[in-house]
């Protein structure tokens, strides 16, 4: 047996795969517990893609030999393959307990801490394997992975640059800069990671794609975005000139270029993105039907069934507003008619996610997308719903696909997705305009009222922190969005209103990064010079916090102003919950609509402008007239309770699913 052994770990040493595996199973035939080959095999099945059959292998080795440190790392790189970080967990930490020098298991750990969001641990364990090896490229790339998570985008690009200074040709580090820079608003040296790329494989997909999906996040100025809207088109049509030289580009990396990044911050310019989006969606198609043809075949429903399966898919299933406004859907669901399938494409978990977990007829967690894709296509659905296609990049592989008979679009992230694939878009009849369904390419759906059963805020534990700053006797206009939905065809508002009410300030919520609230000041700063006015004596940004400060921050301010090309849904909800009255502009587009339909529930429409002239009217009148402000809040205060817990939505897609199936 010996000599087979031998020769069968010859084969495998030298990639004869095939030839090794049925050598060590002669082994075992003869010697059952033989540990090499056991172990031998079980790793060859795992580079085979057989996890399961790996599994099992290593398993028996470990039992065999439970001081072999390989068997348990190899054993924990298979869990990770199953999506089993947990159980991978243990097994690294096994490996490492029995050889402290076994580096890999300590980076395999980290990574495996990183994707179930234990960041701490996941930090601790990458600066192990810098200390052991300082020159340990993966661990640099994947610390700054981390910091990336947590917004700390300095400490990010610090670790990318180092991985770039061991090896100046780990395009991975160049990518994940190149994101970062984007998301701190210098898209110049982001697009200049990129073309480093570029100039060293010109038909790098990444690159071109990540380049393509490069927005400012805080415009400078209004002419700025026909130029990135101009730029995005013309690198979509370079990259559909590689697609029609038939480059060969293999699943991996088709997936990793789709897992990167979406188009996201095309959507808050203001403009109407149907023919781009469509052009966007097309290419996307393209790629996905390279890599999973057999998904965009016609999909039949299943006639014998008794009871109707819907499924949702997210990557919200938690704290989250995408969650907020549509969880709902799925709790109130008639369970005797339907039997609800959850696919959620991440694995941080809360209340939210176990609440949603109890009440599905099954539940399935996962970040890899192949493993969404067979799960979804096994459990032969008769509709899927997509809540937030164009937020997490695997959303837009899952969308391009045909996995149900009847394919529908949320309102999550309210634009259309352009895909042939998804069927309708749900949205509301209180947000849409008349002629909305010019902007979609699916056909449009409008739910009743504002389309959300939406539970009353909590706001019994607010805990306001206290501002020190130029309220003094003030009125506080306050803006809750993003300062990246705040464009600047729009900042002369704060002029306008400062103006008639040079007895006010502006509050605004700091950007993720510094550097945007910094672009975003200095945009405004500028106009404000130009009237001889110093900005900052008449702004306040408050920092990022925790939900229940957040609320504290809303009750402390005077008056809401709405965003105007992409309005308020979930602030507006809690601003209005703490009765405070909202100015709103409602745009032609849904996503500049959502304040304009919770007011025309409350019954308010003092308060909605037809012109920004009338918007500084309204905030002004709302800032002076006692009267005007306390009627609008008496209003608020007795038909709030009209925008909460509204099952009718709910009840409209029951009837709904009815009829397209």
């Amino acid at each position: 047996m010996k000599k087979i052994f031998d020769l069968a770990f010859h084969h495998y040493q030298n990639g004869n795969l095939n030839q090794a595996e049925i050598l060590f199973k002669k082994v075992l035939k003869s010697i059952p517990k033989h540990f090499s080959s056991i172990f031998l095999l079980g790793t060859l099945s795992a580079q085979d893609k057989k996890f399961q059959t790996a599994k099992k292998l290593l398993e028996q080795a470990i039992e065999i030999n439970p001081n072999y440190a390989e068997a348990h790392n190899n054993l924990g790189n298979v869990f990770q393959e199953l999506g089993r970080h947990k159980e991978a967990i243990v097994s690294y930490q096994s490996a490492i307990n029995i050889n402290p020098n076994i580096l890999t298991a300590y980076h395999s750990l980290a990574n495996s801490f990183r994707i179930l969001g234990k960041y701490q641990e996941a930090i601790t364990f990458y600066q192990k394997v810098i200390e052991k090896d300082p020159n340990y490229i993966e661990a640099h790339n994947n610390l700054g992975n981390v910091f990336q998570a947590l917004y700390k985008y300095r400490e990010a690009i610090f670790c990318y640059q180092k991985a770039i200074q061991i090896n100046s040709d780990y395009f991975k580090a160049y990518f994940n800069l190149g994101i970062v820079f984007n998301k701190i608003n210098k898209h110049q040296e982001a697009i200049k990671c990129f073309q480093q790329v570029i100039q060293k494989e010109p038909n790098n997909l990444s690159s071109h794609w990540l380049s393509m999906n490069t927005f400012p996040v805080i415009y400078k100025n209004f002419e700025e975005i026909g130029v990135y809207r101009k730029s995005f088109e013309e690198n979509m049509s370079k990259i559909n000139q590689f697609l029609d030289a038939n480059i060969n580009y293999s699943k991996k990396q088709v997936t990793e270029v789709l897992e990167s990044t979406t188009n996201f911050y095309l959507h808050y310019q203001g403009r109407n993105d149907l023919e781009l989006q469509t052009k966007y969606a097309q290419l996307v198609e393209r790629l996905t039907r390279k890599i999973y043809p057999q998904f965009y075949k016609d999909r039949k429903n299943n006639a014998s069934s008794q009871c109707t399966k819907i499924g949702f898919i997210s990557s919200f299933f938690r704290n989250h507003s995408v969650s907020k406004t549509h969880k709902n859907w799925i709790l109130k669901l008639d369970k005797n008619i339907y039997k609800i399938f959850v696919y959620y494409a991440d694995n941080k978990f809360d209340h939210i996610t176990n609440t949603i977990k109890e009440y599905a007829d099954n539940f399935f967690s996962h970040t890899n997308v192949d493993h969404l894709i067979n799960k979804i296509s096994k459990d032969n659905l008769d509709i899927l719903i997509y809540l937030d296609i164009g937020m997490n990049p695997k959303m837009q592989i899952l969308g391009s696909l045909r996995l149900a008979p009847v394919q529908c679009l949320a309102m999550g992230h309210p634009i259309t997705s352009g895909f042939k694939n998804i069927d309708y878009a749900l949205s509301c009849e209180l947000m849409e305009t008349k002629d909305a369904q010019s902007f979609y390419s699916e056909k449009l759906v409008k739910l009743p009222n504002t389309g959300q059963c939406y539970e009353e805020p909590n706001i019994k534990n607010i805990k306001p922190k206290k501002i020190i700053t130029k309220k003094l006797n003030k009125t506080v206009f306050l803006n809750l969005q993003s300062l990246f939905k705040l464009l600047p065809q729009d900042d002369h508002i704060y002029i306008e209103i400062l103006k008639k009410l040079p007895n006010s300030c502006f509050w605004f919520l700091q950007g993720r990064d510094a550097s945007i609230t910094s672009v975003f000041k200095k945009r405004i700063s500028k106009l404000f010079q130009k009237q001889g006015i110093s900005f900052e004596k008449y702004s306040y940004f408050h920092p990022r916090c925790q939900h229940n400060e957040f609320l504290g921050f809303i009750e402390q301010s005077d008056i809401i102003l709405d965003s105007i090309n992409w309005s308020g849904c979930n602030s507006s909800l809690e601003a209005i919950s703490l009765n405070k009255p909202i100015v709103t502009l409602p745009s032609a587009f849904m996503r500049g609509r959502h304040t304009y339909s919770f007011l025309k529930v409350l019954n308010i429409e003092e308060t909605i402008a037809n012109t920004k002239k009338e918007y500084v009217k309204i905030a002004v009148k709302l800032a002076t007239d006692n009267n005007f402000k306390n009627s609008v809040i008496d209003k608020i205060k007795k038909h709030k309770n009209k925008l909460f817990n509204d099952e009718k939505p709910t009840r409209f897609l029951e009837e709904f699913f009815k009829k397209i199936i």
